[in-house]
């Protein structure tokens, strides 16, 4: 489990790098962290389903991603709920 946590930071990372950059060329990184983060996630709650879903920030965290796809407003914007999905996941990993 650590390492998926790990691995899921690391798309993350390679996912919110590309998309904070207006370098065209990165984004094959962003289609590569958000796949990892997708496969990740999925294997982090298939881990322990039941935990995870009863678990109020899991639905905060799916609240944000959703609006995420959504909004196409100002950068600090989108960062900040970025920052928001991160904290939830916090939650989710430690409450």
């Amino acid at each position: 489990m650590p390492a998926v946590g790990a691995l899921h930071v690391l798309g993350l990372a390679l996912f919110a790098g590309s998309v904070l950059s207006d370098a065209p060329g990165l984004r094959r990184l962003r289609w590569i962290g958000l796949t990892v983060m997708l496969v990740t996630g999925a294997l982090l709650f298939a881990a322990n389903p039941a935990r995870t879903y009863a678990s109020w920030f899991f639905r905060v965290k799916l609240v944000l991603l959703g609006a995420l796809v959504f909004v196409r407003g100002p950068r600090w914007l989108v960062l900040a709920m970025w920052c928001a999905v991160i904290a939830a996941s916090r939650g989710i990993a430690y409450l």
